[in-house]
């Protein structure tokens, strides 16, 4: 535990020698050169392509990091507005990083842990957010008790109790009722016909605050952190599986170099296990659909391949590619904070998504990500489908 509390935290001026020497050569606002049909869907940034002004994309950013760490001038709201107007999709850092080795997405977070620390972030918009994480543990504004409501009629092995091979960590998306419940019903009957061990901590599952280091208050994450590896660790398990990108990436990034288990995302599983056929999908699901690539799924945890995988194994199913799509994904627009600061910039990336698929010629949108199905299901465009619904489908009697 001692190795633990001492961890160094990295902040802003570790990366300045990035941020000094953007020369500002615009690649971080435009996706990887490959065939087009047009120019139309070749722009990468929400806010920088949205509002137009270079201090909303990476460079701006990275000029607002040199400014503020070399005392040239004081952080006003509009800095704020502005470093928050991110979704911390990574498509900037995924331009930029190859050629230059600059950490643009990493450095806009520790600007973000900067103006929490200096008091001038986040914005009074995620409050009410924060407020929910420290009183009920989870971002979602949702009461004590949710997690067991979640779990309990599915009967699963509760591991503060029993033993299992794997935890399955829900994460609060995939807990919070309604249309959620039905996708964790399917994540769950999937894991049962892989015959796969597992089970939940229910109640006592905590949220993995990725909220709070979106919005760079590391101090709450943190206070939280070490007290969950030690949880995790009490179940025994050796593998923690989840579905939801969002705490993948926390998971993956925050915990996992301090716990003794492996964190790995369920469609690694059932890639895996659809190769050595102890999963198989029997009922067709006629469907052309495009797969959105989510962005802490693809980007920040580089998974791709494996949710394609399971749905070009699905009878009937035709897979349709966004023009932006792998490690050229456009966000969803909930991401970041975004959503609860400036709803109208989430709401139009969004519909730029939408705008895409229909010129892909896809008649539905398919993801792997809670906070991107709803934001799609919001835009009331084309239906969106959840990746786990259509194998649980496909799985026919295999799936109860």
């Amino acid at each position: 535990m001692e190795k633990r509390l001492t961890r160094k935290r990295e902040k802003l001026t570790d990366y300045r020698d990035d941020y000094w020497a953007c020369g500002k050569c615009k690649m971080c606002q435009s996706i990887h050169v490959q065939k087009m049909s047009s120019a139309r869907f070749s722009y990468n940034c929400p806010c920088g392509t949205r509002y137009r002004f270079e201090s909303y994309y990476a460079a701006g950013m990275m000029e607002i990091a040199r400014g503020l760490t070399n005392f040239e001038f004081e952080p006003t709201p509009k800095t704020a507005e502005i470093i928050y107007s991110c979704n911390l999709c990574g498509l900037c850092q995924e331009m930029c990083y190859p050629l230059k080795t600059m950490h643009t997405t990493k450095i806009i977070q520790l600007l973000r842990e900067k103006a929490v620390e200096e008091g001038w972030g986040p914005l009074e918009a995620h409050q009410p957010m924060l407020a929910s994480t420290r009183d009920n543990d989870n971002a979602l504004g949702l009461p004590s008790g949710f997690k067991e409501k979640a779990v309990k009629p599915l009967k699963l092995k509760d591991l503060t109790k029993e033993k299992a091979e794997n935890l399955l960590f829900i994460g609060c998306a995939y807990a919070a009722g309604g249309e959620m419940q039905k996708r964790l019903e399917s994540i769950v009957n999937i894991l049962k016909a892989a015959d796969i061990d597992f089970g939940v901590l229910g109640n006592a599952e905590p949220c993995c605050r990725s909220f709070n280091l979106m919005l760079g208050d590391r101090d709450g994450f943190e206070e939280r952190a070490f007290e969950n590896m030690e949880l995790f660790e009490s179940t025994g398990a050796s593998t923690l599986i989840t579905a939801c990108p969002h705490c993948l990436q926390v998971l993956k990034d925050e915990y996992e170099n301090y716990m003794n288990m492996k964190v790995i995302h369920i469609t690694e599983l059932i890639a895996k296990q659809l190769k050595e056929k102890k999963l198989q999908f029997t009922s067709e699901v006629k469907l052309k659909a495009a797969y959105h690539d989510p962005c802490m799924l693809g980007r920040w945890c580089e998974i791709y391949n494996q949710p394609r995988r399971a749905l070009n194994a699905l009878p009937g199913f035709e897979l349709v590619e966004f023009e932006r799509n792998l490690e050229n994904s456009w966000c969803c627009g909930a991401g970041g904070g975004v959503k609860a600061a400036d709803p109208d910039l989430s709401a139009w990336t969004a519909a730029e998504r939408m705008t895409e698929a229909r010129a892909v010629g896809a008649e539905a949108v398919v993801t792997a990500c809670p906070h991107c199905e709803a934001q799609f299901a919001e835009a009331k465009d084309l239906p969106v489908y959840d990746l786990y619904e259509l194998m649980a489908k496909a799985m026919g009697e295999g799936a109860k």
